[in-house]
């Protein structure tokens, strides 16, 4: 049978079984840690009740990962990048805390708790799993947004050379100081995530009626837009990736920033993924007084890797064509953008973004691909607790870069097909590698495993974990479409993006016609590596 006759005979299958299927299990308020083997891909499919429930339990697990001296510091109210696992046991290794974190693990972070102001009871959950109730988990919530403001504007007094943006730094108890090697450069895509979340929690504190902690963070805000363009803007139309500072220990003065010479086009941000946060942030909120053209230099300097592409789904009928924005590796994360910004406010830019999720699918489903793709740490062999980084994860023929491994897969791989709005798709992509052994922990999913069910990567991460939740809960562009509306920037950004998109896609996309494609194939299950002893299935216990 061909691939995509298995894909089409699957999806029939999980339809028939769905209209059979009534099934719907109690909740709970402390569901198993292995919950994933409570649910089926069949009984998920359609039945909004149970997603809901799925939902639920996966924001309490996670929510355990948002806790003290795990993701989290309560104390200063900053992220930790991580934690390394016990690959027998499942817990906690010791000495594994990844005391070290980054503004990108800041963004995430801020995104929920935007969403949690704004009341929403998954974000709650996650934020606080063992409030007893709604009122106890917005104080709760709170009481971090004050401690992350607090070590925000300590960090900027101790070290206002950086203007207020974050290095990669290490974590204590009273805040943060620069990670070895960052001690004196900041980078320029992490901060642009950071950013958008901080502004969203600032206008989601004012709307609750916190107008104290609101204009802290409004205030960082503007220390930040004021210090943009003298940190990051290299000059015709160039931000720089990596910003180089003579002196952190002044406040910020033209010359005191600079890049390493000659390090060509790598050295600034010119990508249209995840970097173009600072674009548009420097774009819109940025002084261009006496060189306003090159403003438009930002867009020209971009557009080289602003390409269209189409993916070659072959089937039994013949070769159906998707045209998609070509990737960088085509990995998930570089579609980070969309979990902050309006994007599909344009809509030529939400057909491209929907075409690149078909085409994500679909390279799995016929290709046999137990999951999909996504940067992230790889896989290690059981036993070994200092598993390596995979950057090259995605699909090579709609990618600048070459890929050559596709046995690692990641749940977060799910986070941009749940802001297309089809949860019902998404969580079937999201519970196929769940299922996978020990692919679940007391802390929520571990990084990512490989598709023959035989190893996991034993680390977990903001990055991996919590993207996925950010896309859960549909990001945070319903926030910042209302600022860019309060501020009057909003018409800008929908033109620019329509711009863009249309001079490159414009003639029209092929593969619009196609759902979504479902898993064709599993993760073995029980296999060799088997479930951790501290996160069983009761009835394995």
């Amino acid at each position: 049978m061909a691939r995509t006759q298995i894909v089409s005979t699957q999806l029939l299958l999980v339809v028939l079984l769905c209209a059979i299927c009534a099934t719907v299990a109690s909740q709970s308020s402390t569901p198993n840690c292995r919950f994933a083997l409570s649910y089926t891909l069949e009984e998920l499919w359609d039945n909004p009740t149970l997603q809901d429930q799925f939902l639920d339990d996966v924001m309490y697990w996670e929510g355990n990962f948002a806790k003290n001296y795990v993701g989290l510091n309560v104390h200063a109210g900053l992220t930790y990048d991580g934690h390394g696992l016990n690959y027998t046991t499942g817990e906690l290794g010791q000495g594994l805390l990844h005391y070290w974190s980054a503004a990108s693990k800041e963004s995430i972070h801020l995104m929920m708790l935007a969403k949690a102001l704004q009341g929403n009871t998954k974000a709650l959950r996650f934020i606080c799993n063992n409030c007893t109730s709604t009122d106890d988990s917005l104080q709760y919530t709170l009481q971090i947004i004050t401690n992350k403001i607090t070590s925000y504007e300590n960090w900027n007094t101790n070290f206002p050379g950086f203007g207020g943006f974050l290095p990669w730094f290490d974590v204590t108890d009273e805040g943060c100081v620069p990670n070895s090697g960052w001690t004196n450069q900041v980078p320029g895509l992490d901060n642009g995530e950071m950013v958008w979340g901080i502004r969203a929690v600032a206008y989601e504190l004012d709307l609750i009626g916190q107008t104290d902690l609101a204009q802290r963070y409004t205030d960082y805000w503007n220390l930040l837009v004021s210090n943009a363009m003298m940190v990051f803007y290299a000059g015709e139309g160039r931000i720089r990736a990596v910003t180089l500072i003579h002196d952190t220990s002044v406040a910020p003065y033209p010359g005191n920033y600079y890049e390493n010479v000659p390090c060509g086009r790598n050295c600034y941000l010119n990508d249209p993924y995840e970097g173009e946060l600072m674009a548009f942030f420097m774009d819109l909120y940025g002084d261009w007084s006496g060189i306003e053209t090159q403003r438009e230099d930002l867009w020209k300097f971009k557009r080289l890797k602003l390409k269209s592409v189409n993916y070659e789904l072959n089937t039994d009928k013949g070769t159906t064509s998707i045209t998609v924005q070509k990737g960088w590796w085509f990995s998930a994360h570089e579609q980070w953008k969309y979990l902050e910004l309006p994007y599909f406010d344009s809509e030529i830019n939400k057909r491209v973004f929907f075409n690149g999720e078909r085409a994500r699918t679909w390279n799995s489903a016929s290709m046999l691909y137990a999951g999909m793709f996504a940067s992230v740490t790889d896989v290690s062999p059981p036993g070994d607790e200092d598993p390596a980084y995979l950057s090259a994860a995605g699909i090579p023929s709609i990618a600048f870069q070459p890929v050559s491994k596709f046995t690692t897969v990641t749940p977060y791989s799910t986070f941009p097909l749940f802001l297309t709005g089809n949860q019902t798709v998404a969580l079937t992509w999201y519970l196929l590698m769940l299922q996978g052994p020990s692919m679940q922990t007391q802390f929520g999913s571990t990084e990512s495993c490989n598709t023959t069910g035989t190893a996991i990567s034993p680390v977990l991460t903001w990055d991996s974990k919590i993207t996925t939740l950010c896309g859960m809960l549909g990001g945070i562009s319903d926030i910042t479409r209302e600022i860019l509306k309060q501020d009057g920037k909003y018409d800008e950004f929908v033109w620019r993006v329509n711009y863009e998109w249309n001079r490159v896609f414009g003639d029209g996309l092929q593969g619009e016609d196609l759902d979504f494609a479902v898993p064709s194939v599993t993760i073995p299950y029980p296999s060799t590596l088997g479930d951790f002893p501290s996160c069983q299935a009761p009835s394995s216990k």
